[in-house]
C-alpha cells in the first residue's frame, strides 16, 4: 500500500474505477428513453385514431359506442 495523504491509504481496489456500474447506467438511461419514445409514439396514434373517429361519427355517437362497449348488455 502506497500513502496518498497523511491518513489515507489508498490500494488498487479502491482506486479502481468500475466500468459496469457506467455501462449498467447508459443501458437503463437508453431502455428508458426507448419505452418513452414508444409511449410517445403509441398515444400520438391513439390521438390520431381518436380525432379521425370524432370526424367520421360525431362525439355523440362515440360517446354511445363507448357506453355500449363498456356496459354488460
Amino acid at each position: 500500500m502506497k500513502k496518498s495523504s497523511k491518513n489515507h491509504a489508498c490500494t488498487a481496489a479502491i482506486d479502481g474505477y468500475n466500468y459496469d456500474e457506467d455501462i449498467a447506467e447508459a443501458a437503463s438511461h437508453v431502455g428508458t428513453g426507448t419505452i418513452f419514445n414508444i409511449c410517445a409514439v403509441i398515444g400520438a396514434w391513439g390521438l390520431t385514431c381518436l380525432g379521425s373517429a370524432i370526424v367520421q361519427y360525431g362525439i355523440i355517437d362515440i360517446v354511445k359506442g363507448w357506453l355500449n362497449a363498456i356496459s354488460c348488455s
